[in-house]
């Protein structure tokens, strides 16, 4: 079986057969295949040791990059960077305002 055809495989299996593609893509790896996938879903299949660098811009498969942030875990980031960057301005108005009160002083 060729490298072509192995790619060919992967693309079937992941567009209507993802459980039986998640299983083939594992016994390749065991057998030192290197898959690569680009966002359309397409697959490059190489041997291990080959330079892969046409490659390089395809993601590897990762099952586990599979998974997304939830709507609220997003919105919790957010609230929380919002909240560390209103402190931080408020701080650093405290700073300039206590200088410049410092320099008001000093002048009389």
């Amino acid at each position: 079986m060729n490298l072509d055809s192995i790619s060919q495989e992967l693309d079937r299996l992941y567009e209507f057969e993802i459980s039986e593609y998640i299983a083939r893509c594992d016994e390749l790896k065991k057998q030192g295949f290197k898959i690569y996938r680009n966002s359309t879903g397409q697959h490059k299949v190489v041997t291990t040791g080959q330079n892969a660098s046409s490659a390089q811009r395809q993601t590897v498969y990762d099952p586990a990059g599979e998974r997304k942030e939830s709507f609220f875990s997003k919105a919790k980031k957010k609230v929380k960077r919002g909240v560390e960057n209103t402190k931080s301005v408020i701080n650093f108005i405290k700073v300039l305002h206590n200088a410049q009160k410092n320099n008001n002083n000093r002048r009389y």
